[in-house]
């Protein structure tokens, strides 16, 4: 365990609360046909369910718990949707956020971006849907992807493929790393953080759909969960 990496740098100024991005298994998905795809577990695999059409420019997706995700839309507007039941209600929430190089949702009401200058930055939604920001981290440029797990929890990829987890154990010592030797993600294209335990994959150029799951004594366990996932354009 460290406390600095050394491609990058972090300091956190909130407490976990121990909040899991999702709770039933789910992630969101934008298909090569436009198509938003909610996937749920189903027994080894996931099942699907086409709730939307005409995402073909969305820029990005994450899911901030089951039933809320966010949007960088094609003209940069940052959108909330939440489901209602039936349909999903949109509230804009943003504007110019092409300065976003990567997101990904850590709880219900907090998000992480990593932007075009190489920070880390901690979003926060208050009761009204107005957002806080603080820069928790820089040097962040090597970065390839993330995928939030819990608050605060999220896993990176880093530029060579190695895979940490970052955390705030709530010692008054930021957001700290802990990194994973000999697991190398290099042919990872897609990732999203499933729960605190769990995030899935989708490698190139197979498609193959994997889920990586945590043992206490093994590390990481690697399952196939699909194939045929090349028509997958954005995950989370």
């Amino acid at each position: 365990m460290a406390a600095m990496g050394s491609e990058n740098e972090a300091a956190a100024t909130v407490e976990s609360i121990g909040i899991q991005t999702t709770m039933d298994g789910s992630f969101m998905e934008v298909n090569l046909q436009g198509q938003l795809v909610r996937w749920t577990r189903s027994g080894n695999s996931f099942a699907s369910q086409v709730r939307g059409s005409g995402w073909g420019q969305t820029h990005a997706i994450t899911s901030l718990d089951d039933n809320t995700f966010l949007e960088i839309k094609p003209d940069y507007r940052l959108s909330k949707w939440t489901w209602n039941g039936s349909t999903y209600i949109e509230a804009v929430v943003g504007q110019g956020w092409n300065n976003a190089r990567l997101i990904t949702g850590i709880t219900s009401n907090r998000f992480v971006e990593i932007n075009m200058q190489d920070e880390l930055v901690l979003w926060e939604f208050n009761a009204t849907n107005q957002l806080t920001r603080w820069v928790i981290g820089s040097q962040w440029g090597a970065t390839r992807l993330i995928a939030g797990k819990g608050n605060i929890n999220f896993m990176e990829v880093k530029g060579d493929g190695g895979l940490a987890d970052w955390y705030d154990f709530g010692w008054g010592q930021g957001v700290q790393q802990v990194f994973h030797d000999g697991m190398d993600l290099s042919d990872v294209r897609l990732i999203a953080g499933i729960d605190l335990d769990r995030f899935i994959v989708i490698d190139m150029p197979a498609g193959d759909l994997f889920e990586y799951t945590l043992d206490p004594e093994l590390g990481y366990v690697k399952e196939q969960r699909g194939n045929g996932w090349n028509n997958a354009r954005l995950i989370g």
